[in-house]
């Protein structure tokens, strides 16, 4: 099969809103290239200098990339987007189309793509690596695909880290968005009982399907096709995960307030700053705590108990 990578150069102000954009067009994955979070890895120890170029490292610029199905026709659509993007943020925005194809993607990530941990206990770890298990930890075998998910960005990241300290064993968990479908494996990994794992996006839904059967926990996590702001009523539940952007999160906020009893959680990320403020007033206004924010160069997560 054969993808259509479109690329957008812009400033890294409007992230969030291109990435937006992408879903909303029905994108089968989105990859944001930042070398202001790069640059800040860049003296720890883990990192690889080979995995990035020095030219990649001097830039002020980010990439906002998305791939869509050859034959489905967004760019137009996208454009007329992008023009709205240019006038609110006075940010100039590029575009670039080029062509994927399925091993193409498949090879860039088993060269790319190796074992790493977070938190205390989670190991996540790509399919075709072996590893044993230290004492203690857990692991969830992963294959992205082209779904957003792989536990490198911050904002997968942040969400990992409140399902490491939280999930004790025993609850019941929403998924909103789940991309790869790597969130509700760690929380049904962790204990969780019952794990319901929704998105919009129908190659998403395929992948977190099969990555859930390969950690064997089809028992206890389903994955749905569906907008999960407008069901989130019909199901129980004791934490609510939301990984996606800052608008989807705030639209979840009221529903996710109704839903959950007191002393549940909702764990939000895919948070750019210069939204938080909003956010953070539509968890106050709604009856949220907040317990955490963690933040990554200008990625926000949070962690918010229902009093």
């Amino acid at each position: 099969m054969k993808w259509k990578e479109i690329s957008v150069l812009t400033e890294g102000i409007c992230i969030e809103a291109i990435a937006g954009i992408f879903h909303r067009l029905g994108s089968g994955g989105v990859v944001i290239e930042d070398p202001q979070a790069a640059r800040k890895y860049e003296n720890q120890e883990e990192w690889n200098p080979k995995l990035v170029s020095p030219d990649f490292l001097a830039h002020e610029f980010v990439l906002i990339k998305a791939y869509f199905m050859e034959e489905r026709e967004v760019v137009e659509e996208l454009q007329s987007c992008l023009e709205a993007v240019k006038e609110n943020f006075n940010v100039e925005c590029q575009v670039f189309i080029d062509e994927v194809r399925d091993e193409d993607w498949e090879s860039s990530w088993k060269k790319y793509y190796h074992r790493f941990k977070i938190g205390e206990r989670l190991v996540i770890k790509p399919s075709w690596e072996d590893y044993q298990p230290q004492s203690g930890e857990v692991v969830i075998n992963i294959d992205p695909g082209m779904a957003f998910g792989t536990g490198i960005h911050a904002s997968t990241r942040f969400c990992m880290k409140f399902i490491d300290q939280y999930v004790k064993g025993g609850e019941k968990i929403i998924d909103a968005g789940c991309g790869s479908g790597i969130l509700s494996i760690a929380a049904a990994q962790l204990g969780a009982v019952q794990v319901l794992a929704m998105d919009v996006e129908e190659l998403s839904v395929k992948i977190a399907r099969e990555n859930v059967e390969l950690n064997g926990l089809s028992d206890i996590i389903t994955v749905k096709l569906g907008d999960i702001v407008e069901e989130i009523q019909a199901f129980e539940t004791d934490m609510v995960v939301a990984n996606i952007t800052a608008e989807v999160v705030s639209c979840l906020i009221p529903e996710a307030a109704k839903a959950l009893a007191s002393g549940g959680y909702l764990f939000g990320s895919g948070i750019v700053d210069s939204r938080w403020p909003g956010v953070e007033k539509q968890l106050k206004a709604h009856g949220f705590v907040i317990e955490q924010v963690l933040q990554d160069v200008d990625w926000i997560g949070v962690a918010a108990r229902k009093e």
